[in-house]
């Protein structure tokens, strides 16, 4: 994926998220959309680097993830005790989890990327 496919599409995600606010039925999907155009996008990056620091990086990055999912997953368990939301709907909830997972690893990715090459 080149440059101006990446942005056309990051346009369209975010304008669909954007449409949300106002037909309320897209936002769910886009963020997911915009997870895993982010994450793609930064992926390729990775791919252009030797193995070794593939490798690295991918360790790294699967180290912060797994931290940064058991502290969300922490957190939104605390928070849904402490206010009783008992009544999120599951299909919703798994969209913005993973279209956030996308997000996160997409732009450590990028940081990590950005570690190498300078």
């Amino acid at each position: 994926m080149n440059k101006n496919v990446f942005k056309g599409l990051l346009v369209m995600w975010l304008a669909l998220i954007g449409l949300d606010l106002w037909l309320e039925q897209y936002a769910l999907v886009a963020v997911t959309g915009l997870g895993i155009t982010v994450y793609s996008y930064n992926s390729q990056q990775v791919k252009r680097l030797s193995d070794e620091s593939k490798t690295s990086i991918m360790n790294e990055l699967n180290e912060k993830t797994v931290s940064f999912v058991v502290l969300s997953f922490l957190l939104v368990l605390i928070v849904g005790l402490w206010f009783n939301l008992r009544t999120l709907p599951t299909i919703e909830t798994v969209y913005v989890a993973l279209g956030g997972l996308f997000v996160y690893r997409g732009l450590t990715i990028r940081h990590f990327v950005k570690q190498r090459t300078a």
